[in-house]
């Protein structure tokens, strides 16, 4: 299994409607959790940082991510594009393998 870890810079007039996208029932859940090889993912708010939050999105492995993202590439795109006003960035800062 894999974990991958994103960092993103939120303003604190979309936290909320942030957190509606991305927590364990959010937007980007229910569109993995169409695939199999999905595992979850957990949304973690930096309690010293404001605005700043990590997603980890758990996998069968890299390839079925890219495999799934690639299939639905459309609807991929579409919830990003909505979701991308909600941030300042957005950056991904690695692959995991979970132990």
């Amino acid at each position: 299994m894999i974990a991958i870890l994103w960092e993103y810079s939120v303003p604190h007039e979309h936290v909320a409607e942030f957190e509606r996208h991305y927590d364990s029932s959010g937007t980007w859940v229910v569109f993995f959790r169409r695939a199999t090889a999905y595992h979850g993912t957990v949304l973690l708010r930096d309690a010293e940082t404001p605005g700043r939050y990590m997603t980890l999105d758990h996998w069968d492995s890299l390839d079925a991510y890219q495999s799934f993202c690639a299939e639905h590439e459309a609807e991929y795109r579409r919830i990003d594009a909505m979701c991308a006003s909600l941030t300042d960035s957005e950056r991904r800062l690695g692959l995991f393998q979970v132990l």
